[in-house]
């Protein structure tokens, strides 16, 4: 039997990947073709809206805040499916927003900025994690959730579905890196000088950026993503109390979407 491609190429996707084929503890795998990952979803050509209309997609979770979605409005090829979008909240994560006033912007100050608002998305993640939680519970899928880039609210949010349905801490690490390989996003945003991916600080123009910095920004970095999971362990006391006590993560929903999305 073929095993499916995980990264989808698209001409106009960004990051666009499916979540299926990792190993849970108790032997069994996620399935294919109902969870996928990406970033903005604004880009699509022609060509790409008639493979992703044979995804037969029916939900999308948009993880961005107001202005992002404001800015680069989705644009799917089919018109029957759901979007779910949270109010922003106290705090958003932004990394310009780490950035002290007086912080030397250099790559050493944008790792320490990355670093830092990854250790804010466990709190304000959490209803978003919910929300797609509840997606594969009550069985809207396949689902697309994505952020600008993909990879930062994107990661942490699939890290959290892949925990809870049993796959282990190495394998989403290496989900989340999979980043790296596929990204590609200053060619995505060089072809498209009006994709932003989240990098919308007029101070801070991306290219205006030196190029070690923006391989920092830009990074799925192992560190940043155990940043996040350092936070919960420090906040919530481990995953599964932050999953049951943060997201609401119940017995029941675990169940419902283990037997929706494990084969």
């Amino acid at each position: 039997m073929q095993t499916p491609n995980r990264y989808l190429h698209l001409e106009g996707g960004c990051n666009f990947r499916d979540i299926g084929g990792h190993a849970t503890a108790d032997g069994r795998s996620v399935r294919w073709g109902q969870v996928y990952r990406a970033g903005v979803l604004r880009y699509f050509t022609a060509a790409d809206a008639e493979r992703l209309s044979s995804l037969g997609v029916r939900a999308i979770c948009d993880l961005r805040r107001a202005v992002e979605r404001k800015k680069e409005p989705t644009c799917w090829p089919t018109p029957d499916v759901t979007t779910l979008t949270w109010e922003d909240g106290d705090n958003a994560p932004a990394v310009t927003g780490r950035l002290s006033p007086r912080q030397q912007l250099d790559a050493e100050g944008m790792r320490a900025a990355m670093l830092n608002m990854y250790r804010d998305l466990p709190r304000w993640m959490a209803p978003r994690v919910r929300g797609l939680f509840e997606c594969v519970a009550t069985g809207r899928m396949p689902v697309v959730v994505h952020c600008s880039a993909g990879k930062d609210r994107t990661g942490f949010a699939v890290a959290m579905l892949h925990a809870a349905l049993g796959v282990g801490a190495d394998t989403f690490m290496q989900d989340y890196l999979y980043t790296n390989e596929v990204g590609n996003f200053e060619e995505f945003i060089q072809r498209r000088r009006s994709a932003s991916l989240g990098v919308s600080d007029d101070r801070h123009p991306l290219f205006r950026m030196p190029a070690d910095i923006r391989r920092v920004l830009f990074a799925a970095d192992a560190d940043y993503l155990h940043a996040a999971l350092d936070q919960i362990d420090e906040e919530f006391g481990g995953l599964e109390s932050y999953l049951r006590e943060a997201v609401g993560l119940s017995a029941e929903v675990r169940m419902r979407m283990q037997d929706a999305l494990l084969a």
